[in-house]
């Protein structure tokens, strides 16, 4: 494909046009998948990439139909989206075996002191007393599932103030829960 078509593409993608979109679609898609699939190994989650790739190609059309070049611009995507998969999994994967340690050592003694009713009675109370911007943050993380990436992104913050938020409503939550 030539600059010039790939830019008419990008110019009636940027117009909603959903041909130009499927066009593109079928050009890079493959591609995309072979990129992601040899960073990420694994076919299924290399599928739900991509996907989310060009859904967020779909929903930022006006600002892609800027860019000069979408085959970098897309390959750039990718390996934005892999780096973010991965270190959400070490993320995920780090917060499970900190959980297993401390519910190891927090439920012997809370089953002890307290019925299950009321320990979620503590926690809600807990997480309700937080400050706005940090309880969203926990509730996002924690009962939601949302990677710290994602939730920066959704609220337009820096990933370290994501954080030092669950951070901090994790101390909180100890801190309440130690008054048992």
């Amino acid at each position: 494909m030539t600059r010039t078509e790939e830019k008419l593409l990008l110019y009636a993608l940027g117009k909603s046009d959903r041909k130009a979109f499927a066009v593109l679609y079928n050009l890079y898609a493959g591609k995309c998948i072979h990129l992601v699939s040899s960073l990420v190994k694994d076919a299924d989650a290399s599928m739900d990439i991509v996907h989310d790739i060009f859904v967020t190609v779909w929903l930022k059309r006006d600002l892609i139909s800027k860019v000069d070049c979408f085959s970098s611009y897309l390959f750039r995507m990718a390996r934005n989206a892999v780096m973010d998969r991965l270190e959400s999994e070490v993320i995920r994967r780090r917060f499970v075996a900190e959980s297993l340690i401390v519910s190891d050592d927090l439920c012997s003694y809370v089953d002890e002191k307290v019925s299950l009713d009321e320990l979620q009675l503590l926690i809600s109370r807990a997480v309700s007393r937080m400050p706005e911007q940090r309880r969203r943050i926990f509730m996002l993380s924690r009962y939601k599932g949302v990677p710290n990436v994602k939730i920066a992104e959704i609220l337009g913050l820096n990933i370290r103030t994501v954080e030092n938020h669950i951070t901090n409503a994790l101390a909180d939550l100890r801190l309440a829960l130690t008054k048992i």
